[in-house]
């Protein structure tokens, strides 16, 4: 019996491939049909099954006793055992990384291919890694592709599309392999550990999916090398003698110290994983990967499936406060500082981690870095002195540091308590007086909805998080709670959340302020927004 799990589970049915759904639907109805083609191309990255579906594929075509409008083989017949076994004649694997030349491609296929199968229907050839095939090899192939023997079918996979010639891939009917996701592979992953009776934490699995980055067969040999340990019980911390670092975990680990602007442990970070034998170059890669899917988050969640880092739970939450108090004008300037200095990294063999440094540290000093709380990342940071309300100006005043209450000198008033509902009575005065310094964010508030007031914190719903990220730009957030401070006569801060129930709600108004568009005011707001107000 194999010793390696993904030799030992190898799917033996079409339905036990591993996602690739739009593959399988396809190559069944043609087998049901019985329209088969004369050559195939497999396409994609290493370790998702394109080989595999290759042998499932000569095997449904060979089986002895798969019947008229069905997909599946047996598995049982003579021939469906010898190709399991690898012992079939009128099956021919060739590996084109070692059989390159063009006298391979005479003697082993074109010669081979003129041949009747011994025994079955089909005789069979693929060949694995055929971007790896010399020109001339390409070019004594192309004609047998072209117009093969009548009982012979090729099967050609690659992980270089690129790298084929464009008569070879018209020649073939093309199916592209996708990298299978974070969930599928747990599912296969927990089946397996299930079959082999050892129990598993479900944290492994994922951390275990999470390093394959897509690679089904990288996941179950990972898995293998945990099973030998020799444990029943898998536990997080036994397996990380094995799972290598997650780079996501030290990527979001180095955005906490830059939102806490804790220069030392940055740096400390970043030195301890040179000293560990990090590759810097991967790790600043990874840093900007992360930061890119940051940005989509912050634009819309929606836009999360289109980023090339996959990250589990508890590095999905933590991202998610990192976004949820940043603009998305702060993570394009950081992610252009990261930018900026990867190229330096070619240059400095010396010592390679300078111009990480150098990145970590402009953005801890820039001007536009928030401080908060390395607990929760929630208090947002403090307004400047300045007002920025210009017209009229609004004067603070400041409470005197009397030593005693006199007649004279008269003890300061205590701050009067403000309702939720004395803001909802007053709040179309309020919109009203901020127009007068802000016509735009006067109107970006109006498609919101009050949620709650807890200890003078205001807290405004959106439905969408165009409008949103509108009224959370520092300047216009300290706009905002200046005109409530004059309004409302007490000082209130400003919560903005997004809750997609709002939508319907807030329907009409969202209307209402797409057909003010006219308003120079609101044009220059969307134009410095870059975009148009969508639903």
């Amino acid at each position: 019996m194999p010793s390696t799990l993904y030799r030992k589970y190898r799917p033996q049915f079409f339905k036990e491939i591993v996602d690739q759904n739009h593959i399988k639907i396809t190559l069944i109805n043609e087998l049901e049909s019985g329209r088969i083609a004369h050559a195939y191309l497999f396409s994609g990255p290493r370790g998702i099954g394109k080989t595999t579906t290759a042998r499932l594929l000569a095997k449904a075509l060979n089986c002895q006793k798969r019947a008229s409008g069905q997909a599946e083989s047996c598995n049982q017949c003579p021939s469906c055992v010898e190709i399991n076994k690898g012992h079939s004649l009128d099956l021919i694997e060739i590996d084109a990384a070692s059989h390159t030349g063009v006298d391979n491609v005479r003697e082993n296929i074109i010669n081979n291919s003129r041949v009747a199968p011994v025994s079955s229907k089909y005789k069979v050839f693929i060949i694995d890694e055929v971007h790896m095939l010399s020109i001339s090899a390409f070019n004594a192939l192309l004609k047998t592709l072209e117009e093969p023997p009548e009982n012979v079918v090729f099967i050609l996979a690659t992980t270089e599309l690129h790298k084929v010639p464009q008569t070879i891939i018209s020649r073939c009917q093309r199916f592209d392999f996708q990298k299978v996701g974070v969930g599928d592979i747990v599912e296969r992953l927990s089946r397996i550990a299930q079959a082999e009776k050892i129990k598993v934490d479900p944290k492994v699995l994922e951390a275990v999916a999470l390093s394959s980055e897509g690679s089904v067969r990288d996941a179950e040999s990972m898995l293998g090398q945990i099973f030998s340990l020799g444990e029943k019980e898998i536990t997080f911390d036994l397996a990380e003698l094995v799972i290598p670092h997650s780079d996501a975990k030290l990527v979001i680990e180095l955005l906490e110290y830059l939102f806490m602007s804790d220069t030392a442990g940055a740096l400390g970070l970043i030195n301890r994983l040179v000293e560990e034998g990090l590759n810097i170059k991967h790790f600043m890669r990874s840093v900007i990967e992360l930061l890119r899917k940051a940005i989509l988050l912050k634009v819309s969640p929606l836009l999360d499936e289109f980023s090339t880092i996959e990250l589990d739970s508890e590095q999905v939450k933590k991202l998610n406060k990192i976004v949820e108090k940043t603009s998305a004008n702060q993570l394009l300037k950081w992610i252009n500082i990261f930018l900026s200095k990867e190229p330096l990294l070619k240059t400095s063999s010396e010592i390679i981690q300078l111009p990480l440094e150098i990145a970590v540290l402009e953005i801890i000093e820039s001007s536009e870095t928030n401080v908060v709380t390395p607990s929760s990342f929630a208090k947002p940071a403090p307004p400047p002195k300045a007002s920025y309300l210009k017209k009229p100006e609004i004067k603070t005043k400041a409470i005197p540091k009397s030593p005693a209450a006199t007649k004279e000198n008269p003890a300061p008033k205590t701050p009067p308590v403000i309702k939720l509902s004395d803001i909802k009575k007053k709040w179309n005065q309020f919109l009203n007086e901020l127009r007068k310094y802000n016509h735009s964010l006067a109107l970006t508030l109006r498609v919101s909805e009050i949620v709650s007031l807890e200890e003078n914190v205001l807290t405004l719903g959106f439905g969408y998080r165009f409008y949103l990220d509108r009224v959370w730009e520092k300047k216009n957030k300290i706009i905002t709670e200046e005109a409530l401070e004059k309004i409302f006569g007490a000082v209130l801060k400003i919560k903005c959340v997004v809750q997609e129930e709002l939508r319907t709600k807030l329907a009409p108004k969202i209307k209402e302020l797409k057909s003010d568009q006219t308003d120079n005011s609101l044009k220059e707001a969307l134009d410095a927004f870059g975009g148009k107000v969508v639903e």
